[in-house]
């Protein structure tokens, strides 16, 4: 079957890193498999690591920029046309909104393609008002167009129901990770003083971070010694910065940008948090997980699927300061439950998320063809 997949671009997201999980799991290996991007983004080496991937030949970027210009998103869909009627794809799978947008317009000239929507993510985020009043909208209207969809873990495929017209559709789940048994992990679980936190996501409101940072204060007005170590970037960056200086923190809380195996980095931290308001699979988590570090995380997204509250994971009702202090306190006391749900964790994600698991349910969505 000849696949063309289309993305925006490639910023260091789950989205866009995930398509690089499933080249080198093989998910596509039994296809003709093309990639569109509209531009390089912001992922540094990402695009060349996916285009080393696939090969060159088969790897179309419209645009050298960190960000694509109205005029190249409209060149982009003409480069998306040609490659349609000249390549004759069977499926065109579009991962992210711009993609979606570009893809469901170019395939109401193509009525035999099979179309496909790759949601990521239970909640659309825009970066304006005047850009969720355009592409919501659009983008419902145009769902009739979509044959088939994709999410990354079961809450996304539920929850994403709304932004999609009544028809009948297949749907498959289609997680953007894949464990590796070779990965190092964590063998020591006695605590370190300061206590060290961790967590790791794109910086931005929805991940809460700042709330992360107030607990690391609250600890400290508990008389506990404590560190967090962050792993990604954003435009929050800043900000929280600039927040834990105001909280008298500052030589606290690390900022190590965007790294892209920071769980191996973290081996050596005592547990894992994450604050998130909505998830969808959620990549850190699950990594963090493979990487056996006790996890503390707020039941959202994927971890709803794959996270045990008291099995392999301790979890929140709700992402707030107060409860992850709480939960981290639990931790800190118990080092045989932070050796047990660690080494938990780890088993569970090697078991679940193989490589073999992934290309058996690479079988049981492309196998039967469209």
């Amino acid at each position: 079957m000849r696949i063309l997949y289309v993305i925006y671009g490639f910023d260091p997201g789950g989205a866009e890193h995930g398509l690089l999980t499933l080249l080198r799991a093989g998910f596509f290996s039994d296809h003709e498999l093309k990639i569109l991007a509209c531009c390089r983004g912001r992922g540094g080496t990402l695009a060349d690591e996916i285009a080393a991937q696939i090969g060159e030949p088969n790897f179309i970027l419209t645009s050298q920029s960190e960000e694509t210009s109205l005029h190249n998103f409209a060149r982009s869909f003409f480069v998306l046309l040609r490659l349609i009627w000249e390549w004759r794809p069977d499926m065109v799978a579009l991962s992210l909104k711009q993609a979606n947008l570009l893809g469901r317009l170019a395939a109401t000239f193509a009525p035999r393609l099979h179309c496909v929507s790759f949601e990521h993510t239970a909640r659309y985020r825009y970066r304006s008002w005047r850009a969720a009043a355009v592409y919501g909208p659009v983008l419902k209207a145009l769902s009739w167009r979509v044959d088939e969809i994709w999410a990354d873990c079961e809450s996304t495929l539920q929850e994403t129901q709304a932004y999609f017209l009544p028809r009948r559709r297949r749907s498959h789940i289609v997680p953007l990770f894949c464990s590796d048994e070779a990965s190092s992990h964590k063998r020591d679980y006695a605590l370190h003083t300061p206590l060290r936190l961790a967590a790791a996501g794109r910086l931005i409101p929805l991940k809460n971070f700042d709330r992360l940072i107030d607990a690391i204060r609250m600890l400290q007005d508990r008389c506990v010694s404590a560190s967090l170590d962050l792993y990604g970037e954003g435009p929050e960056r800043q900000a929280l910065s600039r927040k834990a200086d105001e909280l008298g923190i500052g030589d606290r809380v690390h900022f190590h940008g965007y790294v892209a195996r920071w769980f191996e980095l973290a081996c050596d931290r005592d547990m894992f948090i994450n604050l998130s308001d909505t998830e969808g699979f959620c990549i850190v988590v699950a990594e963090a997980m493979l990487a056996g570090l006790p996890v503390i995380a707020t039941d959202v997204g994927g971890i709803r699927d794959y996270g045990k509250d008291g099995g392999n994971m301790l979890k929140l009702a709700v992402p707030s300061a107060e409860m992850a202090v709480t939960q981290a306190l639990v931790f800190a006391d118990d080092e045989a439950l932070r050796k047990r749900i660690g080494m938990q964790a780890r088993q569970d994600m090697l078991q679940a998320y193989s490589q073999g698991a992934l290309r058996d349910r690479a079988t049981a969505v492309l196998g039967g063809g469209v």
